[in-house]
């Protein structure tokens, strides 16, 4: 039914309403504020997926009252629910420091790469300013860390697509660091370069990673000679020297940072293509409990049937979420290997350390590699 209204005070109406929704987000994160203090003083856990499930049941139902899709009050709320949770966790977490204004990071390439993006992203959920120190190898990440030459290292250590970076667990394993923070990163390959040499484009840099994610997209197009550089700032900057019958493989934002075009979005091999980043420190101070947490750590086994298996009983036993757990070779120890395990959970819980036991009965060596927040945030679902 008609209103009489003109388009005019429509708009004016949405735009009042639209006020409003503002001012409403920003007073839910004030009372969130006061929540976070409150979980301070009591050292209740962040998360309470009872109460996510309740509000969100309840949000549902209204949406259905008056006619909102599920789909609209579910991104809305659970959206609302991650904002609240990432400021919750970074208050608990073991970078956690009220006067980092900012900190001073190595980390591999320069401006541009997907690890400068990952730094600056970790850093900004902190409210500190990265003060840079591009690397060209892992190994000088680490060792400029190790050498107090640098606040933090930010690493890429494992991506969805192309499994971990084994490199960086050899460097860590006898690294004097420890990892105090992961970051997801989700990966976005563009072809960047120069739009006057669209359709005449005959070679393409990248990152020797980048490029294995997009295989399938280069394979398609046989003109296209790759060139690998040693990260996605000096594919760009091999870019910036050549003509513009040259491309290369980068995100957005990078091709922003060096004036470049974006040719064409979404080259890579996969949808869901995220890399995750550790941050590694000198010290060992852990998370607060109330915070969701990982525990890293490598072990080797001793060298009787079935081992493996008894070690990790424990974490059966107890509930304990294993997220990863690889073997790598041992260096100088032909067949023989050590094992990386990432399980959920803080290394001074009950149950991490009553696993641990059971762990230690097994093995012949256990170096822990870090407990940390976890950055995945699971979302929660209403059962119908």
């Amino acid at each position: 039914m008609a209103s009489g209204k003109s388009r005019d005070e429509i708009r004016d109406e949405i735009s009042a309403i639209d006020r409003q929704l503002i001012e409403a987000i920003a007073r839910r994160s004030e009372l969130v504020e006061e929540i976070l203090e409150a979980k301070v003083r009591s050292g209740q856990p962040v998360r309470d997926r009872e109460r996510e499930q309740a509000v969100l049941r309840g949000a549902l139902e209204l949406g259905r009252k008056k006619g909102v899709p599920d789909k609209v009050v579910e991104n809305l709320f659970q959206d609302l629910f991650e904002i609240s949770i990432r400021r919750q966790r970074e208050r608990f977490d073991s970078m956690r420091n009220e006067e980092l204004n900012e900190a001073s990071v190595a980390y591999l390439g320069g401006p541009g790469s997907y690890s400068h993006i990952a730094a600056q992203k970790v850093f900004e959920r902190r409210n500190a300013t990265v003060v840079p120190s591009p690397k060209r190898d892992f190994v000088s990440i680490f060792r400029s860390v190790e050498n107090a030459e640098v606040d933090f290292g930010v690493i890429p250590i494992e991506n969805t697509t192309t499994g971990s970076i084994n490199e960086v667990y050899d460097i860590l394993i006898n690294s004097k660091t420890q990892i105090i923070g992961e970051f997801f990163l989700r990966v976005d390959h563009c072809l960047v370069g120069k739009a006057s040499g669209q359709g005449r484009l005959n070679r393409v840099y990248g990152h020797p990673q980048a490029l294995a994610q997009c295989r399938r997209y280069i394979a398609s197009h046989p003109e296209l000679e790759t060139h690998m550089a040693a990260s996605t700032t000096r594919a760009l900057e091999r870019l910036l020297e050549d003509d513009d019958t040259a491309c290369a493989v980068a995100g957005e934002d990078a091709a922003r940072l060096f004036g470049m075009d974006i040719l064409e979005r979404g080259i890579g091999d996969h949808e869901q293509n995220i890399t995750r980043f550790i941050v590694i420190g000198r010290k060992t101070s852990f998370p607060t409990r109330e915070v969701e947490s990982k525990t890293s750590m490598m072990f080797t086994t001793r060298d009787t049937p079935g081992c493996l298996v008894d070690a990790l009983l424990g974490f059966r036993d107890h509930g304990i979420n294993l997220v990863k757990l690889e073997s790598r070779p041992i260096a100088g120890n032909p067949w023989e290997e050590m094992f990386i395990m990432d399980v959920e959970g803080h290394v001074e819980d009950k149950a991490i350390r009553e696993s641990m036991s059971v762990l230690e009965e097994h093995t012949r060596e256990i170096k822990l590699l870090g407990c940390y927040a976890a950055d995945a945030i699971d979302r929660v679902s209403v059962a119908e």
